[in-house]
């Protein structure tokens, strides 16, 4: 069975060579081969490419194995001046010089040599959102000869965002295809959440062009290059921040779980679960992410609770199930200095709260409605309960523990969210189905090509 994702991969080459060839054809024919060009101009190519270079190799992680770099500016800078096909023939030409460094050794290397298709698929990406963008640039002007300021403003926006959009959608698509990532959800999480950093580029752009359409300009421009490369490094300290900070909570997570043996790996999985239902409620990508966090520390307040009562193999004492009933407000006391977002703490205190507002803890001021961040969580922390093994008994099926939630919507759950999240759940069983149906082709497959090369 042929990989979608190779075959994605392979479609965007073919097209990107196409593009790259027509590019060339057009440059060279736009080229009197009787005239020499212009030694400035030869100098200011000679910038832009090396300010490729410079914004390529330092791209920034996202997220595991996702990357994004600043080197839209003088993209933008690059087809205002010298227009479209030059544009993508000096991208590509960069190509050739970026280096890189390896994470855990420090050791720079050529992508090139060391992983050549990725560098090729990542190349071709961009050239291919440029060539999309440069397509709105005859119809609008402004550039080139045509560029004049602020007249040429209107067209450098416009083909920053077309080239933007088009290189984000490129980039999801090629994680889609892999059948784990979810289009909607890949683009409202991590989308959304960078295109303000990202569009903030396209402006430097417009400097760049404004330079470099000054006479001796390009010298200029090599001044601005600090400044860039400290815009890029002042956004890749706030990514690092944010995941900093995640490790660690995730870290601290792991520390409570192994105060608590019977519920290792709960919070992990109520996290998961917890970010999912978010989703599929369509909240903001810092509602989510605060969800996220509120899952991984909401057994937090278990740390004040005694190892005996934790890790009582029976049932608890009416005393002891009272003293387990302290964690939420402990809980809350722990980070409540951590200065971590309302709903983070909402959804700590009140996660074992139920819809019609009982539950625990008691000693907490009243609410005149559960707040949603606890409601998706008490949901999340309630299913996982329900589904594993506990030493006092085997963990529910999916199906019985979905019913439990649906019986008690209104009461103890709230009955949207109760809703949402068994829904969220049959799609994931349907994929789950589909994944194993496909997985059972290939392995029928595979059966066949032994089989024939056996007969041979």
């Amino acid at each position: 069975m042929v990989n979608r994702q190779n075959i994605y991969i392979g479609l965007l080459l073919v097209v990107g060579a196409v593009v790259l060839v027509h590019s060339a054809a057009m440059v060279w024919s736009s080229v009197d081969i009787s005239v020499a060009p212009p030694v400035q101009r030869i100098i200011d190519m000679a910038i832009m490419v090396l300010l490729f270079i410079l914004c390529r190799v330092l791209p920034i992680a996202i997220a595991e194995d996702k990357y994004i770099d600043v080197s839209f500016a003088p993209v933008v800078a690059s087809a205002m001046i010298f227009g479209l096909y030059p544009t993508i023939l000096l991208f590509f030409i960069s190509g050739f010089f970026l280096f890189a460094q390896d994470e855990v050794s420090g050791r720079y290397y050529y992508p090139l040599s060391k992983a050549p298709k990725k560098e090729m698929f990542n190349t071709t990406n961009i050239l291919l959102s440029i060539f999309v963008g440069g397509q709105f640039l005859p119809l609008i002007g402004g550039w080139g000869p045509d560029f004049t300021f602020p007249y040429s403003m209107l067209p450098a926006v416009v083909f920053g965002v077309v080239t933007l959009a088009t290189n984000l959608l490129l980039f999801i698509c090629y994680f889609v295809s892999k059948g784990e990532q979810n289009f909607v959800r890949m683009f409202t999480q991590t989308i959304l959440g960078i295109l303000p950093n990202i569009f903030s580029t396209i402006p430097f752009g417009i400097f760049i062009a404004l330079l470099l359409h000054q006479q001796n300009g390009s010298y200029y421009v090599l001044l601005f290059i600090l400044p860039l490369l400290l815009a890029r490094y002042s956004f890749k300290l706030y990514l690092e921040s944010r995941s900093v900070h995640l490790r660690t909570i995730e870290a601290l997570s792991k520390a409570i779980e192994a105060k608590d043996r019977y519920t290792r790996g709960h919070s992990q999985r109520v996290a998961q679960l917890s970010e999912q239902l978010a989703q599929a409620l369509h909240m903001t990508g810092r509602e989510v992410s605060d969800i996220k966090v509120a899952a991984l520390l909401h057994d937090i307040g278990k740390i004040g609770i005694e190892d005996n009562i934790l890790n009582k193999p029976g049932s608890l004492t009416h005393d002891e199930f009272e003293e387990i009933k302290k964690h939420p407000a402990i809980g809350m006391d722990i980070i409540k200095d951590i200065r971590l977002s309302k709903t983070v703490n909402d959804a700590v205190l009140y996660h074992h709260y139920c819809f019609d507002l009982t539950g625990y803890p008691s000693e907490v001021v009243p609410i005149l409605e559960l707040p949603l961040a606890a409601a998706i969580l008490g949901i999340a922390d309630a299913f996982d309960a329900m589904t594993t093994d506990r030493p006092y008994r085997n963990g529910m099926t999916e199906d019985t523990a979905l019913q439990i939630l649906q019986a008690n919507a209104g009461s103890q759950f709230d009955p949207r969210v109760v809703e949402v999240f068994c829904k969220m759940m049959e799609k994931e069983k349907e994929r789950q189905h589909s994944r194993e149906r496909e997985h059972d082709k290939e392995r029928h497959h595979v059966r066949e090509l032994s089989q024939e090369k056996s007969l041979h």
